[in-house]
């Protein structure tokens, strides 16, 4: 026991008291906590586990919280001097909660029914717990991924990735789903804002990162071609394009899916992961598929207005720090509640956009731009084109016998539109989104939804 003693001389009471402060310290272990593995290889549908065990301090109880990911079955092994000890799947996690008796321990077994890569992230740890997260490999065809926590909104990750599969064979377009990342870059005004986005897509080259927005395929109207989806991530994926597809089946880890799309009409159309309750999409896995009514054309359809310049804008959202960190450290994606704060078009944020000349429409004054543009993601925007209004020629696919003059075209979520736009007068204008927080990228200004329209 170790005594404290105070005296304080209240000034005008003119008496001396002492308070006498008793703290007891009755603690003998020293707080620690750690993992018998963070890395468990299994067989399909063979069961593994893994220990947490340490010591509290003897007065106070502790707890320990795990994400259980979608396909992992988690139970309950031995445990000792535990207040709680349960695995709840009404919420996805297990809880571990120490009983104030010093030395603790909790075994937890894990199984699965197929292959691949799943995540147990930390969620809580009253003790520091490093490494917090387990890794569990099921299955002779998934690599062991690297295991990070979730990345926060000054820093990337990419999370676990499996080996490429062999390459493709006959297809007309290979894809392969992979990891990646967004990078944004700072305003050049304040210096602030740079980042990188983890993201989940689809790319064109074997072994690479995912791209946001995957590769344009281009087809003639009338034409049939293939696309060769291989899954390199770790999680299902799958491929289906609106309007031409409609097969939903899941690509396991590792594994591959042919799709045949046959291009009826001419238009601009979206393609995208349709599984995780939409988390797959909201990551990345999505882009466009161009049908033009020839090869070469430079109309809409065969009888629509010829322009001189085409564009595709891509659109979309991402709420980083509750989806895309979520998702890629392997946790549960609350998908109630989606607040985006990054807004790309093509990939790119603001002032990465407006630099670009494929993005940019950039021309002489008479110029005529058919402009197609897909919304790939969970919020609506409204396009707002300075200088000059544009005529709205397609809706969703769907062709206007009329078309529409217009100075902000509004492109519901998961659609597509098409406009022709003409540059009828010299200088610099911009193109933005018409709510001020998707002119931001998290809460920079202009990083958000943006281009320029440069006539000379």
């Amino acid at each position: 026991m170790t005594t404290y003693i105070k005296a304080m001389r209240f000034p005008h009471s003119g008496f001396l008291l002492l308070l006498l402060y008793a703290l007891t310290s009755t603690s003998a272990w020293a707080l620690s906590a750690n993992l018998s593995s963070n890395t468990i290889n299994l067989a399909t549908g063979e069961t593994g586990s893994f220990t947490i065990s340490g010591n509290d301090d003897g007065r106070d109880q502790f707890q320990f919280r795990w994400d259980i990911p979608a396909g992992l079955t988690v139970s309950k092994g031995s445990s000792s001097n535990l207040n709680k000890f349960e695995v709840d799947y009404e919420k996805m996690r297990v809880k571990v909660e120490t009983n104030a008796r010093g030395s603790f321990s909790a075994t937890i077994k894990v199984s699965a029914n197929s292959s691949g890569s799943f995540n147990l992230i930390n969620t809580r740890a009253e003790i520091d717990l490093d490494p917090a997260n387990v890794s569990v490999n099921v299955g002779g065809s998934v690599s062991e991924p690297v295991v990070e926590p979730p990345a926060d909104e000054t820093g990337g990750s990419t999370g676990g990735a499996t080996e490429p599969a062999p390459e493709a064979t006959n297809a007309d377009y290979t894809f392969y789903v992979s990891s990646g990342q967004v990078d944004i870059t700072a305003s050049p005004d304040s210096g602030n804002g740079a980042t990188s986005l983890p993201v989940w897509g689809y790319t064109d080259v074997a072994g690479g990162a995912g791209r946001v927005p995957g590769p344009i395929i281009e087809m003639v109207e009338g034409q049939t071609v293939t696309v060769e989806v291989i899954n390199n991530h770790n999680r299902n994926h799958n491929f289906v394009v609106q309007g031409m597809s409609s097969d939903t089946t899941a690509i396991a880890p590792g594994s591959r899916r042919t799709y045949t799309l046959n291009a009826n009409r001419s238009g601009v159309f979206m393609y995208s992961d349709t599984l995780s309750n939409g988390v797959n999409q909201a990551l990345g896995l999505f882009g466009a598929v161009i049908v033009r009514p020839s090869a070469g054309s430079n109309r809409a359809w065969s009888n629509a207005p010829s322009a001189d310049h085409q564009r595709l804008w891509v659109i979309t959202d991402m709420d980083v720090p509750r989806w895309n960190n979520v998702a890629v450290g392997g946790g549960n994606v609350n998908t109630g509640s989606y607040r985006p704060n990054y807004f790309l078009m093509n990939g790119m944020n603001g002032f990465q956009a407006m630099g670009d000349a494929n993005t940019n429409l950039e021309g002489n004054v008479g110029d005529l731009f058919l402009v197609r543009i897909v919304n790939a993601g969970q919020f609506d925007q409204s396009l707002h084109f300075h200088s000059n209004h544009f005529r709205v020629i397609s809706r969703n696919g769907n062709r206007l016998g009329q078309f529409v003059w217009q100075d902000t075209i509004n492109v519901k979520a998961g659609t597509t539109a098409m406009v022709l736009y003409q540059l009828n007068q010299p200088g610099h204008y911009p193109m933005h989104v018409h709510t001020a927080q998707m002119e931001t990228g998290n809460g920079v200004y202009l990083n958000g939804t943006a281009a320029m329209i440069i006539a000379h």
